[in-house]
């Protein structure tokens, strides 16, 4: 298994990873008709968002998708047919859509490379650099630096996060924590 590619939401003029969400649903394919089919390894569910926080708000900015059929347009946007990248055919971009979500969302930066593991998301405590974004309807109502709670988080984990002569059911609870982006 390969680790999955990550969302990303432009922040304060950086690109941030998308390390957890909790709350409301983010954009979903399947809300508009659309069926994403795996792009790679790297990319199993399809599809890759790039988010900004701009003036308080969320918004959805680009969509990268692989689609078995002739991609439609998608919130009044064209999508650009063909591109190479991973496996994906259509790219939705500049859709400055707003996204109403309520919830919590932990972007991360500068990834700690000695915690990586080959398989799904890696989670928010393997970044040395974590702010945790809370919204209301797609407005940020509160922002917080969660830095140093991950590093202890870290501490506590380094090691033990990926399961070592577990039973088979235990894997596979571990497999499908990987892929969820829950915190």
């Amino acid at each position: 298994m390969t680790a999955q590619i990550n969302d990303v939401v432009k922040y304060a003029g950086e690109d941030w990873k998308l390390a957890g969400a909790n709350g409301g649903r983010l954009f979903d394919p399947k809300a508009f008709g659309l069926q994403p089919r795996e792009a790679s390894s790297a990319c199993w569910r399809g599809f890759i968002c790039h988010y900004e926080l701009r003036d308080d708000q969320l918004f959805l900015e680009e969509v990268q998708m692989a689609l078995s059929s002739t991609p439609p347009p998608l919130l009044g946007r064209e999508p650009e047919i063909s591109i190479q990248k991973i496996g994906f055919n259509a790219a939705y971009r500049d859709l400055g859509a707003h996204v109403a979500f309520s919830g919590g969302l932990l972007l991360a930066r500068d990834f700690i490379r000695e915690h990586y593991v080959h398989m799904g998301f890696h989670p928010a405590w393997k970044y040395a650099t974590v702010i945790e974004a809370e919204l209301d309807a797609g407005r940020v109502v509160r922002l917080l630096d969660c830095s140093s709670a991950m590093a202890k988080i870290r501490q506590r984990l380094a090691g033990k996060d990926v399961p070592k002569g577990a039973a088979r059911q235990e894997i596979l609870d571990w497999i499908a924590r990987t892929f969820a982006r829950r915190y």
